[in-house]
């Protein structure tokens, strides 16, 4: 029955393996682009390859194994993981690596989702966003352990030895998976159609829009933040390690204050203001960046603002459908990789284009792609949910055949269902 299981946290484990994987490859890209003998705009493809193979393939799994029972979801996609870590790893030459990207980021896509997801269904309706901050403090903590370990390991032991060692968590994450968590299958839903139907909500299109507008912000700047950096470091690497340190603590307390005040307040206020701190951040950059005390303070603001946005958007997207949790969730999550590969795209032109002061031209576009984020907020905040004729005003969101926010007697209604049933509806107590 595994009661005696922490089962978030646990979920949070294989997030930490994800978000690791994702982003420590910017701090190996040198040491990469040497062994392989590519230069590193060559090897900058590894990372843009990883970014939008996860875009692709997260609304498209979360459509086709939203049915499926989540702990085998789970599964599969931790050992893909593993799998595509191995062959990374081992990969003589940059198309065999970015081959292996591609496995690795269709398997990230699919954990993603289906373990905030799993988190929500397993959570009482009141801490509902809290959980899913626990599971993305997994991808937080990963800014903070995973991106600087891996990047000494690299620069100690080469590369390869960074993709070993995730490859080697991934195998234990899918034991531990498989072990503790219980069977947990989400409520009955109508037809593939009717559940892609929410996805046509004008609120779910300005919400996505909004991720994909303040992520390609944010990374226009951090897919560059060593050289960002170098006037507060002077080029030394271990500085460099500390700035991303003092980013990745403050992100993990982002993520949780973002799930707390999302509880209290509500995702659109808890996002305004998030976005807004995000934008005032990049906007200062090529101040703060001059030297270290303001830089780590500067990365510290980032850390905060930045993460705290996540769950206020996950739990936004979850009350528009709960029945269609997974695919909605899988969408936001491919716009964030969207983001971070655009992001990446963007900076690159502007690195190549803007002239001399390119790198202080980061920071502000990066703002103003923010404060378009904003504007997409607010629009989406007053928008209706957009409704074909003749289908009812229940029609992919709660209602008393499917288990989601609220029930007909007003009273909040667990999301899913386990084995062991020590979560049942309340609404049929």
């Amino acid at each position: 029955m595994r009661r005696g299981v922490p089962v978030v946290p646990l979920l949070a484990v294989g997030a930490f393996a994800i978000g690791t994987d994702t982003f420590v490859v910017a701090g190996v890209l040198p040491e990469l682009a040497r062994t392989l003998r590519v230069s590193v705009a060559s090897a900058g493809w590894v990372s843009a390859v990883f970014a939008l193979a996860y875009a692709v393939a997260a609304p498209v799994l979360g459509a086709l194994t939203g049915r499926l029972e989540r702990r085998t979801v789970l599964v599969i996609s931790l050992v893909g993981f593993t799998l595509g870590n191995v062959a990374s790893a081992l990969a003589p030459d940059l198309p065999l690596l970015l081959l292996a990207r591609i496995l690795t980021a269709v398997s990230a896509a699919l954990y993603v989702p289906a373990a905030t997801a799993s988190a929500a269904a397993l959570a009482p309706p009141q801490r509902r966003a809290r959980a899913m901050a626990v599971v993305l403090g997994g991808l937080s903590a990963a800014t903070v352990a995973g991106v600087p370990f891996g990047t000494w390991l690299a620069a100690d032991l080469q590369w390869r030895a960074t993709f070993w060692l995730l490859a080697a968590l991934g195998a234990a994450c899918a034991l531990a998976v498989t072990v503790g968590l219980p069977t947990l299958t989400l409520p009955p839903g109508p037809s593939l159609a009717a559940r892609l139907a929410p996805a046509r909500d004008s609120r779910v299109g300005l919400a996505v829009l909004t991720t994909a507008l303040f992520m390609t912000g944010g990374y226009l700047a951090l897919t560059y933040v060593g050289a960002l950096l170098a006037p507060a470091t002077d080029g030394d690497g271990t500085l460099l390690a500390v700035l991303l340190l003092v980013f990745g603590v403050p992100a993990v307390a982002g993520t949780v204050l973002g799930g707390r005040a999302t509880d209290r307040f509500g995702g659109v206020p808890v996002l305004l203001v998030s976005v807004a701190g995000l934008a005032l951040v990049l906007v200062t950059l090529p101040l703060t960046r001059q030297a270290l005390l303001p830089a780590a303070l500067a990365m510290a603001a980032w850390g905060v603002t930045a993460m705290a946005t996540q769950p206020a958007q996950q739990h936004r997207l979850f009350t528009i459908a709960p029945t269609s949790g997974p695919l909605l969730l899988s969408l936001n999550s491919s716009a964030t990789f969207v983001g971070i590969a655009l992001g990446g795209f963007l900076g690159n032109r502007l690195l190549r284009y803007g002239g001399p002061d390119a790198l202080d031209l980061l920071g502000p576009v990066g703002a103003a792609l923010c404060v378009l984020a904003l504007g997409a907020t607010l629009l989406g905040s007053r928008a209706r949910a957009d409704r074909p004729a003749g289908q009812p005003p229940t029609a992919g969101l709660a209602s008393p055949d499917h288990s989601g926010l609220a029930t007909p007697g007003g009273r909040p209604a667990a999301y899913g269902r386990t084995d062991h049933r020590t979560r049942t509806s309340r609404g049929s107590r």
